[in-house]
């Protein structure tokens, strides 16, 4: 096991993004019952202990609502929500992050919540800039999810973006 892990790119305009953050209504959304249980749905979906929705801000990444974490943010560099945000094409899914090069040394492997699996879904603002991630996450190395997953995760992650939109 290494000691290094990479952050995630940040995007080519963060400034834009950050306004997109700002204005997306998930900063004024801690303990939203709406979204919990998006997230409660989430983790039952994929049968995990762990499940968040990440908002990825200047420089944390922040859990209005998660489930099993313990933790209100953590800090941007070690978020593999970031990653997953960055490549908005479709879910990112990493099976054992222990043999993956980008978070074999993150403080979040090696400490807790000992991250082993992860799976995160992009959440884009209507304007393209991205958000964070709907994620799951197990202290147990995973499977690929399924195409029902898939798109199970997707429509939650569409339902987590209106909900905030409607706290805006």
């Amino acid at each position: 096991m290494t000691d290094y892990y990479s952050p995630a790119r940040r995007p080519a305009d963060e400034l834009a993004r950050q306004r997109a953050v700002d204005t997306s209504g998930f900063m004024g959304a801690a303990g939203d019952p709406a979204l919990a249980a998006i997230v409660r749905e989430a983790a039952e979906l994929f049968g995990m202990p762990m499940a968040a929705i990440s908002i990825v801000d200047h420089d944390r990444q922040w859990f209005p609502v998660e489930q099993g974490i313990g933790a209100s943010e953590t800090a941007r560099a070690a978020s593999f929500c970031a990653h997953a945000m960055v490549d908005a094409s479709g879910a990112m899914c990493i099976a054992d992050a222990t043999n993956d090069g980008r978070f074999a040394g993150n403080p979040l492997v090696l400490a807790g919540p000992h991250i082993r699996f992860y799976m995160g879904m992009p959440l884009i603002a209507d304007d393209g800039q991205p958000l964070g991630a709907l994620c799951v996450l197990d202290r147990a190395r995973g499977e690929p999810p399924s195409p029902a997953q898939l798109n199970a995760m997707a429509e939650l992650a569409r339902r987590a973006l209106a909900r905030a939109a409607a706290l805006r």
